[in-house]
């Protein structure tokens, strides 16, 4: 476990360290800096793209918990400009990896296995990309995965209803999709116990309760996000006419996740990162394997139904995340796509399954030198 921690550390870290204290503008720490001084408004944004400007005011449209995790770092180093994110979304990143080891580990796989799929899960996925990024984005993708893996780690070990729950609310904290990944929490119950049911979703109630509230504080309506009031760039304006959340975004984000692919160049490094991603088959082809396990189990097809719940958002929303490496909203289900790669491969584990999640890890690597060190894409 600590040489996972160690080795995941340096490739984390390493990533993160050239900007370590990026000088663009953080929606996070000056949310965090506000909530400091006792405001939900932020102070007048040195850049508005992606801001919230409403009633004269200006707002972060994320979820409330990453800004509250930053509150003792931005005041320990005197200002939103002066903290390193970046670092912070490293670590993150690194503590997930760790979890992953565990949940294997509880799951009762074979200590080779554990070591393929940790490593897959750190490095064949693009939350290696999220969590050495560091931009308020990825920050708030890394802060989700962090949460989901402490509840998933739990929910493979003691499966303490009220834990669990908790952090589950916290990941729903961070990225509000999660919560249709609900249904998974129940995959260990046998026997459909009042007690335990209960158990689980109080917090989670809670949680939204939190959320409800943090809206109303911003927009005066427990139901407005701020997505609706974004200042956002000239080229999406088209496709969010057509609503934010319509049918008729579906195709392309299908093909987003599906097929999209980088442009071919006749001069290095030949393949082209595209400012919308890439699909999933072409950054984590590993994650076909989550479809191996057995419908007929429970806890197959609770996390099947899961993961295409939470996903459903994605499909019908009128943006893909640009701009990214892989696809950014795909660490919503990252999490569940694990766990079914667990249920799926975990006890008959093969050479193929080692090849697969090899070439998904080199594809990630790409994108962590080529798309972030080597600015093919502009860092966010």
């Amino acid at each position: 476990m600590l040489l996972v921690l160690a080795v995941a550390a340096w490739l984390y870290i390493h990533a993160v360290w050239p900007h370590i204290h990026h000088p663009d503008f953080d929606h996070n720490a000056w949310e965090a800096w506000a909530l400091l001084h006792g405001h939900v408004a932020t102070p007048a944004p040195p850049s508005q793209g992606d801001m919230v400007h409403y009633h004269g005011r200006w707002y972060s449209f994320f979820p409330p918990l990453p800004a509250f995790a930053l509150i003792p770092f931005v005041k320990w180093y005197g200002g939103p400009m002066r903290t390193p994110v970046p670092l912070f979304s490293g670590i993150l990143g690194v503590l997930a990896v760790g979890c992953a080891y565990q949940v294997c580990a509880r799951a009762g796989l074979r200590l080779h296995v554990r070591l393929f799929l940790t490593a897959f899960f750190g490095c064949g996925t693009v939350l290696w990309y999220a969590a050495a990024n560091g931009s308020p984005w990825y920050f708030v993708q890394t802060c989700t995965v962090f949460f989901y893996m402490l509840c998933l780690r739990e929910s493979f070990g003691a499966n303490r209803p009220a834990l669990v729950g908790a952090l589950f609310g916290c990941a729903l904290l961070c990225r509000n999709p999660v919560a249709l990944g609900l249904p998974f929490l129940f995959w260990r119950e046998e026997h459909w116990d009042f007690g335990r049911i209960r158990g689980f979703l109080w917090p989670v109630a809670l949680a939204v309760l939190a959320q409800l509230a943090w809206n109303a504080a911003r927009f005066g309506n427990p139901l407005d996000t701020g997505y609706s009031h974004i200042l956002m760039a000239d080229y999406l304006r088209p496709s969010f006419d057509q609503g934010m959340f319509s049918y008729k975004h579906i195709p392309w984000q299908l093909y987003s996740i599906l097929f999209l692919a980088p442009a071919f160049s006749p001069r290095w490094p030949y393949f082209r990162l595209d400012g919308n991603g890439q699909s999933l088959t072409l950054t984590s082809p590993a994650f076909i394997y989550a479809l191996e396990g057995d419908i007929r189990e429970r806890r197959v097809w609770l996390g099947l139904l899961a993961t295409a719940a939470t996903a459903a958002p994605q499909l019908l929303y009128y943006a893909n995340g640009w701009v990214q490496f892989g696809n950014r909203f795909s660490l919503d289900y990252t999490p569940l796509l694990f766990c079914l790669m667990v249920f799926g491969i975990g006890h008959r584990f093969r050479w193929q399954h080692a090849l697969l999640i090899l070439v998904s890890i080199f594809l990630s690597g790409y994108g962590v030198v080529y798309g972030l060190h080597a600015h093919l894409l502009p860092h966010l």
